[in-house]
């Protein structure tokens, strides 16, 4: 009995962990726990009005961090995929919905620059959007 308590208690934390924000593994998405390493090119990270990150895959996990974190996040950046440079994820042109999946489907890819997005978008497919649009229409998707 004492062995099935302990394992409902860590099923029980494992399951919460994401929920408040908290980061066990830095090597996983602090959302989905895809390895992180595998998603260098669309790495977004979250700095909370506590001070503390979050990083996650790429914009779709962060997107859907800054849903649930409401107004307990202050600044992010995502990565642009043509310098994987960070940038500021406020300032960036997402395309969302190409035909080529980064990280996740269907998947937002930042940019730093519009005509950069706008010219992966006529290749590849997908709509350009700015942070706000972004953020609003996965509001909508996951309501």
């Amino acid at each position: 009995m004492k062995n099935f308590a302990a394992v409902v208690a860590v099923v029980l934390l494992l399951a919460v962990t994401p929920a408040l924000g908290m980061q066990p593994d830095p090597t996983k998405c602090a959302l989905c726990g895809m390895e992180m390493a595998k998603y260098p090119h669309t790495r977004y990270t979250i700095t909370k009005a506590d001070g503390k990150t979050m990083v996650t895959c790429g914009v779709q996990c962060g997107l859907t961090a800054h849903i649930r974190l409401g107004d307990a996040w202050k600044s992010a950046t995502a990565t642009d995929l043509f310098t994987n440079k960070q940038i500021d994820a406020k300032d960036a042109t997402l395309v969302h919905g190409s035909r080529i999946i980064t990280d996740m489907s269907p998947g937002f890819i930042a940019f730093k620059a519009r005509e950069h997005g706008e010219k992966f978008a006529e290749a590849f497919g997908g709509k350009v959007m700015n942070y706000a649009e972004a953020l609003e229409l996965w509001r909508q998707r996951k309501k």
